[in-house]
């Protein structure tokens, strides 16, 4: 899925991803995370296995989550809205990519999860920490800045 420019940019700029899943009940959950994305339009995050957003995804993986920047006029909404897939990511190549980026965004994370051998580690004040992917089937981008409604939309 290749993104607009402006799309891009906004994602880079941003860092904190609200994910939605769905609990056992099919009552609707959501939290926010901090999360890096690539050029392939995938979301990264990292988080407690325990938690009901991770539980929930492991049983439901489908999922959808929203990214916005602070607006205080329509005229400056800008965000993007996905529904895709979440899971762990567990193939070695695609871990150290993922952590790559994410510490690239993040570089205090380094303090807690020194490298991504740490990762699924108990480690210390945090606990367990895995790393979580979220891959596109549906993206929105919205950018009022260009003008009223303005929309973009790509289906994977």
């Amino acid at each position: 899925m290749k993104l607009s420019i402006p799309a891009r940019e906004f994602l880079a700029a941003q860092t904190t991803l609200t994910l939605a899943t769905t609990n056992v009940d099919g009552s609707p959950h959501a939290c926010d995370v901090f999360y890096a994305s690539d050029d392939e339009c995938s979301f990264y995050f990292l988080s407690d296995p325990k938690t009901a957003h991770i539980q929930n995804l492991l049983r439901a993986p489908r999922v959808s989550a929203t990214v916005h920047g602070a607006s205080r006029g329509w005229q400056e909404i800008r965000g993007a809205q996905v529904v895709g897939d979440a899971a762990r990511v567990d193939a070695a190549a695609e871990r150290t990519h993922a952590f790559g980026l994410y510490v690239a965004k993040y570089a205090f994370v380094r303090q807690w999860l020194p490298s991504v051998e740490t990762l699924g580690l108990a480690i210390k004040h945090l606990g367990v920490v895995e790393l979580y992917k979220i891959t596109p089937r549906w993206f929105r981008w919205i950018d009022n800045t260009q003008e009223f409604g303005h929309k973009e939309e790509w289906n994977a």
